[in-house]
C-alpha cells in the first residue's frame, strides 16, 4: 500500500520534524542526497560507494526519486536509506529533485550526488577539511570524472568551462558538499522551478550573499551518464524540458539585481535569435525581391556560413552539426523557459516517503 502524501516542512522551520537517524542522535553531521530518475542499473553502485565512504552513526542517506518507472526505488529500499518520491510527475525537474532531498535533510552538511555517480572514497575528508579551514566557504566540489564518452560528453570535455577547473568559482556543477548554515537562510536549496541550471542559480544566490565556492584538484565522483546517442538525447531533453532551464533561471531573476548574472552563457542564444530574425527578414525580402537569384544566394550564405564555421571550429562535420542543433534547441528552450510560470521556490514539494530509514 502506498504511503500517504506528505508535505515536508521547509528545512530550518521544523528541523527536528523527521525521526532521528539513530536513537539519541538529534542531528546528523552529514546528509547525503542522491537524485534519481530511472537509475536501476546504477543506484546500487552509487549507494555502496556512499556507504563505504561515510560513517552510518553520523550520516543519513536520502534517495530523492523523481517517480522512476524502473526498479530504482525497489533497489534503493534494500539499503539503510530513506527513499522519498515526488507525489506528482508534473514536479519533475533537476531543481525539484535536489530540493526534495533537502526537505528531508537534517545534517549540518549536505552532500549532493546523482544516482549515476559513484563517490570517490577520499573526497569527503578533503572537502570537510576545506570547509573547516574557511568559514566563508559554502560549498566544495571536486573533479567530475566521466566514464561514458558519447558525442555529448566529448563535446562537453572539448569546451570545458572555467567552473570545471580547480579553484574558486561562482557555481559548482556536478554536486558537492555544502554547509547547511549557508543554505537554510534562503528557505530552499535548489529552485524547484528549474529543469536545468539549478547549480548556477544556487551559486548566484550563495556568492551574492558573500559565500565562496571551491573546486578541489582531485576527483569527487565518477559519472556514468547517459549512453543514449547524442541526437536522441537532444530530443529527449526537449521533451523533458531540460532545455528550458536557462530561460527559467532568467525569468527567476528578472527584476532583481542578479538578473545580469543569470544571463551567463545565454548571450550566444541571443545571437541565435538575431540570426533567426535575419533569416526571416531575408526570406521575406526574397519573396518580394526583383532579383530573386541574388536574394536567394544571400539567404543561403547567411544560413550556411555559421554551420560551416562550426564544423570547421569543431574539426568534425558530425560534431559541428550536433553543436548547431544543440544551440538552436537551447535557444528555443530558453524562450520557452522565460515564458513558463513560476511557483514560489520556498513552497514545499508534495512528496511520499517510500522507505523510511530505521
Amino acid at each position: 500500500m502506498a504511503s500517504p502524501v506528505a508535505t515536508a516542512p521547509l528545512p530550518g522551520a521544523e528541523a527536528a520534524a523527521s525521526p532521528p537517524l539513530h536513537p539519541g542522535l538529534a542531528q546528523p553531521e552529514l546528509s547525503v542526497v542522491i537524485k534519481a530518475l530511472n537509475e536501476a542499473e546504477k543506484i546500487e553502485a552509487c549507494l555502496r560507494s556512499v556507504m563505504a565512504a561515510t560513517d552510518p552513526a553520523t550520516t543519513e542517506i536520502i534517495v530523492a526519486d523523481s517517480l522512476s518507472e524502473d526498479a530504482t526505488v525497489a533497489i534503493a529500499s534494500r539499503f539503510p536509506v530513506k527513499v522519498v518520491q515526488l507525489a506528482r510527475i508534473e514536479d519533475r525537474g533537476c531543481g525539484s529533485a535536489a530540493q526534495l532531498g533537502f526537505q528531508y535533510a537534517r545534517g549540518k552538511r549536505l552532500l549532493l550526488l546523482d544516482g549515476d555517480m559513484e563517490l570517490d572514497p577520499g573526497f569527503l575528508a578533503e572537502a570537510n577539511a576545506a570547509l573547516d579551514a574557511d568559514p566563508k566557504l559554502a560549498g566544495v566540489a571536486g573533479m567530475v570524472v566521466d566514464r561514458v564518452m558519447t558525442l555529448e560528453f566529448r563535446r562537453r570535455k572539448g569546451k570545458q568551462s572555467g567552473s570545471d577547473t580547480p579553484g574558486l568559482h561562482d557555481h559548482l556543477n556536478g554536486g558537492g558538499l555544502f554547509r547547511m548554515e549557508a543554505i537554510r537562510p534562503f528557505g530552499y536549496f535548489t529552485d524547484r522551478n528549474l529543469h536545468a541550471c539549478e547549480e548556477l542559480e544556487l551559486g548566484i544566490r550563495l556568492t551574492a550573499a558573500g559565500w565562496r565556492l571551491r573546486r578541489l584538484d582531485r576527483p569527487s565522483v565518477y559519472h556514468y551518464g547517459h549512453s543514449t546517442a547524442a541526437f536522441p538525447l537532444l530530443f529527449r531533453r526537449w521533451k523533458t524540458r531540460y532545455l528550458h532551464g536557462h530561460g527559467e533561471i532568467v525569468r527567476a531573476k528578472l527584476g532583481t539585481g542578479l538578473w545580469w548574472r543569470s544571463m551567463r552563457g545565454a548571450w550566444l542564444y541571443c545571437g541565435v535569435i538575431l540570426w533567426w530574425l535575419a533569416l526571416l527578414g531575408l526570406l521575406a525580402g526574397a519573396l518580394f525581391s526583383p532579383v530573386l537569384e541574388l536574394s536567394c544566394a544571400v539567404l543561403a550564405l547567411v544560413l550556411t556560413v555559421p554551420i560551416l564555421a562550426q564544423c570547421w571550429r569543431k574539426r568534425s562535420a558530425v560534431m559541428g552539426l550536433y553543436s548547431v542543433a544543440l544551440i538552436n534547441f537551447h535557444t528555443a528552450g530558453m524562450i520557452a523557459g522565460i515564458l513558463t510560470p513560476r511557483i514560489d521556490p520556498r513552497q514545499p514539494i508534495d512528496s511520499i516517503v517510500r522507505h523510511p530509514e530505521r
